[in-house]
């Protein structure tokens, strides 16, 4: 009997640790690919029922020493503690923040832009990051071979004059 009961035990604590609670962000896994010039959006979600309009959140640079990308405060954006790069830039959608949604637009990133972003609910501590690669546009507006669509060739037949 003893052993079913720690056999249960093992297998539902797992299941245990690993569900995410209220304290848990979740932020995309594979990085966000742009070019300079474009608008890029980030998205961090809490469970869809926390409204985070009451909240206070924080999109900050991991990699520059948690500096200030974007700051949401007594239910408003607040733009003193924001870098001096991206002011103008950003864009909190307050709409989201009632489902549980964190997303940010940054319009024309810049090489600079390159790096780890961090949202973080400071009230909940929940957090997770995300990492954004810009790379240069291509002037000629070449697209790098695996992204050309493959075509039929054309049917070159001479034709009989």
């Amino acid at each position: 009997m003893n052993v079913i009961r720690t056999l249960t035990l093992i297998t539902t604590l797992p299941l245990v640790l690993a569900s995410p609670g209220i304290n848990h962000a979740s932020c995309p896994t594979e990085p966000i690919q742009a070019e300079e010039g474009d608008d890029v959006t980030l998205q961090c979600h809490v469970d869809h029922s926390v409204n985070l309009t009451k909240y206070t959140l924080d999109f900050t640079r991991a990699d520059l020493s948690k500096k200030i990308v974007h700051a949401y405060r007594h239910g408003k954006d607040d733009p003193d503690p924001q870098m001096s790069e991206y002011r103008g830039r950003t864009t909190l959608i307050h709409a989201d923040l009632s489902r549980g949604n964190m997303t940010l637009l940054i319009s024309s990133v810049q090489m600079s832009d390159t790096g780890q972003y961090r949202c973080f609910v400071l009230d909940l501590a929940a957090s997770c990051t995300i990492v954004l690669n810009v790379v240069k546009k291509d002037k000629d507006n070449r697209r790098e071979p695996s992204d050309f669509t493959t075509m039929t060739p054309l049917d070159l037949k001479e034709n009989p004059g």
